[in-house]
């Protein structure tokens, strides 16, 4: 059974769309721009290793309300 909480892969028109992917340390760090395909590779392999990222959109505003949402999971 697939679990309700996990996210499909893009569709192939979203594939290339562009993301920022960042890293949490008492403030947001970003690390990379990528494309979104790309940026799925990338957080599975941090999660191999034992890190979290997030991946959000290049114009997201990152406040702290954004942050209580993620730290609350």
């Amino acid at each position: 059974m697939a679990s309700p909480w996990t996210n499909p892969l893009p569709l192939e028109e979203f594939a290339a769309t562009k993301v920022v992917i960042c890293s949490y340390d008492d403030r947001w760090v970003p690390i990379t721009f990528s494309n979104l395909a790309e940026a799925i590779k990338i957080y599975h392999q941090a999660l191999l290793h034992g890190a979290e990222i997030f991946v959000f959109p290049p114009d997201s505003t990152l406040d702290h309300s954004t942050i209580g949402l993620l730290s609350s999971r």
